[in-house]
């Protein structure tokens, strides 16, 4: 009936583009602890890590996210919850793969003329004030219906797009870049002084303000019918076991206004060739600059609106018996605008074993419909850590990302009151019950 949460924070990175090949001896020196070097093995790069070959674009994307002193308060059939939490979230998707490789490899432009389409990028930063409620608003015949909302308030800490819905350029004599076609919108209000990328800029460190939300519904069939009523104690509600659980909800509603230090841009050019030289990259400001030739002027604002990574997830969660449980999850993006982190789709089914003390789970998913992952989560009491990529940890994968989160916290279970918490009359008739007893 109350669940306090301590500190939990997850860290993640994935990409399909690089990777550390699964046999380097970087991952059996790093799995073993031992001191590391550049030197690991034939592969290019420092004979360090080698590229995925063959494609024509690659996507990326990372996360961290830490939650701080929460709750969850359970009142009969509302459920009560709040705190804080601070998220980073990063995101390329489509990316021209011939123009990575080549940055990669150093071979600079090869190609006199590139053309390419839907370029997504987006970083998106900010701390929130969260608060949830929940309410069972149907309970008959072991049938249960819950419906719950979460709101918050979010500060942006930092914010940065860049959309391409077309690009092709050709190149004619030396560095020299001529710009044939560009459709482009990108802003970006960041913690960093403008005029020098070593300077941090945290005057105000929201740049931004603005809401979100998560709502979902869900369906619960119960083992038996619970007839209960009247009030009680927070600790003395019956926990209602459960056959199945199914739910559905949308997150990642909202989105933050950017309007200090916030820059936005576009460019339309499609009538007109556009020509840009090398220049000293040495600060946002000198970017700028040298971009403002392709640059629509009466485009120019000092605010932005970025959305939140929405998605639809639809869950479920069995339980066979005793201690056993299947659970799983589909998570699709929604993308209500370009000014937005994309939002990862997967596919998990997770087997766990859960009871007072342990907990185990073994999730099985399936990422942004490409990849097939296992991982592991170990609790213990208070205490969780977990993985959802066991495979790169123990040199089984190839390494092209990291997955590792824990949690710390405490609850108080349902159906176990302390005397005080029984109150004066439920005393006096246990007293009494005890004496009938013997």
């Amino acid at each position: 009936y109350l669940d306090v949460n301590i500190v939990s924070a997850d860290v993640f990175m994935e990409n399909d583009f690089a990777y550390i090949p699964k046999d380097s001896a970087f991952i059996r020196r790093l799995l073993k602890g031992e001191a590391l070097s550049t030197n690991y093995g034939p592969y290019k790069y420092d004979n360090f890590y080698d590229y995925y070959k063959g494609k024509s674009n690659y996507s990326f994307a990372a996360a961290i996210t830490v939650t701080g002193p929460s709750f969850m308060v359970q009142n009969g059939k509302q459920v009560y919850g709040g705190g804080v939490a601070f998220r980073s979230l990063e995101s390329f998707y489509n990316f021209p793969g011939q123009i990575l490789q080549n940055w990669y490899t150093g071979a600079g432009i090869t190609k006199n003329e590139e053309h390419f389409k839907d370029v997504q990028i987006a970083s998106l930063s900010w701390s929130e004030l969260f608060f949830n409620y929940t309410v069972n608003f149907y309970e008959r015949y072991g049938n249960k219906l819950t419906a719950g909302i979460e709101i918050k308030y979010l500060f942006g800490v930092e914010g940065f797009f860049m959309s391409i819905n077309d690009f092709k350029y050709h190149r004619m004599n030396g560095n020299e870049i001529y710009i044939d076609t560009l459709h482009a919108v990108g802003g970006f209000a960041l913690p960093v002084n403008y005029d020098n990328y070593s300077k941090i800029n945290l005057n105000p460190w929201a740049k931004g303000h603005g809401v979100g939300a998560n709502i979902g519904i869900m369906y619960t069939k119960e083992k038996k019918i619970n007839s209960v009523k009247g009030n009680k104690p927070l600790c003395a509600n019956i926990y209602d076991d459960y056959q199945y659980r199914i739910g559905l909800s949308i997150m990642g509603i909202g989105g933050i206004r950017f309007d200090r230090f916030a820059q936005m841009y576009k460019s339309d050019i499609g009538d007109a060739t556009k020509r840009l030289t090398p220049f000293n990259n040495n600060s946002i400001n000198s970017i700028i600059k040298y971009l403002d030739p392709l640059i629509s002027q009466s485009s120019k604002d000092t605010s932005f609106f970025m959305s939140l990574p929405a998605a639809v997830s639809l869950q479920f969660d069995y339980h066979f018996k005793k201690r056993v449980y299947l659970s799983g999850f589909w998570i699709h993006p929604l993308r209500f605008q370009d000014k937005s982190v994309r939002h990862t789709a997967q596919l998990a089914f997770i087997p766990r074993y859960e009871s007072r003390l342990v907990g185990i789970s073994l999730p099985f998913s399936w990422y942004d419909y490409q990849n097939l992952r296992l991982g592991l989560a170990i609790r213990l009491y208070t205490v969780t850590i977990g993985t959802e990529k066991l495979g790169t940890l123990l040199g089984i994968n190839d390494f092209n990302g990291m997955d590792f989160y824990f949690n710390i916290k405490f609850s108080l279970q349902k159906g176990k009151c302390s005397p005080w918490n029984l109150g004066a009359c439920q005393k006096t008739h246990k007293s009494k019950r005890k004496k009938v007893v013997k």
